[in-house]
């Protein structure tokens, strides 16, 4: 039990049956609070997207029903993945909670940039990308919540046209003494685009509009023009994308 407790992994293996209803079938990322995993459903042969929690008392029943009441709170968000339900099951005698959400193929960010870009998209093409990130945290920011955890990692890309279709994942939930808002999500989104567009090497390079976004990753400076996601679209909106981008 204790060995269990201790381990920052679960490395469930293929096939291993979670609570006699899902069967695990790839890893799909992790974090300080858990693993997810795409879990295939038994009885219906409906592949889910399972989160579970390490068990550690920094994860603890508060904190995965205060994560499950933002979720909720945030269902009518289109850009976020769909809550389905909670359970639990027993490894090794000891409780494991985890959280079921629908499954969304497609590659994160950090694949998608790094696999059609080489690690730097051109400026036009990402800010159109990151104009459709911006609205989707936009979502989120107009039902008074924040996301606290936007990174490459947590924002799949399913296709692109003239619109990209995408999906934020895991919405964070703050340990007790721990805050974040709406400002931290306006800094992790300046460093999306700053990153996508090639990071430190190309960063004099780019064109103003871009610059006046990423404002050198300066907190301050970019709290001082975008405060929620809001602000930020409308500058993007009403900039002349022309000079530099083409």
């Amino acid at each position: 039990m204790n060995r269990l407790k201790n381990k920052r992994s679960f490395d469930f293996p293929k096939g291993m049956l979670v609570s006699k209803k899902y069967e695990i079938q790839a890893k799909l990322g992790d974090g300080w609070e858990g693993e997810v995993y795409r879990v295939r459903e038994i009885d219906t042969d409906v592949e889910r997207a399972a989160k579970f929690f390490y068990p550690r008392k920094t994860v603890n029943d508060g904190l995965i029903k205060d994560y499950i009441k933002k979720l909720h709170k945030l269902r009518a968000c289109n850009a976020l993945i769909k809550y389905i339900g909670k359970d639990d099951f027993y490894l090794e005698g000891v409780r494991i909670p985890y959280l079921l959400s629908d499954f969304i193929e497609g590659y994160t960010l950090d694949t998608y940039v790094s696999s059609w870009y080489n690690g730097e998209m051109e400026p036009f093409r990402a800010l159109r990308l990151f104009y459709d990130i911006v609205r989707a945290v936009e979502e989120i920011h107009l039902n008074g919540e924040f996301h606290g955890d936007l990174h490459s990692d947590n924002i799949i890309i399913q296709k692109s046209s003239l619109h990209y279709d995408l999906k934020l994942i895991d919405v964070f939930h703050p340990k007790k003494g721990k805050t974040f808002s709406m400002e931290d999500d306006m800094v992790f989104l300046a460093r999306l685009l700053y990153d996508m567009t090639g990071g430190k090497n190309n960063y004099k390079y780019l064109p103003l509009i871009i610059k006046n976004i990423c404002c050198g990753l300066k907190r301050k400076l970019i709290l001082k023009k975008f405060n929620n996601a809001t602000a930020l679209r409308v500058f993007i909106e009403n900039s002349s994308w022309e000079d530099g981008l083409f």
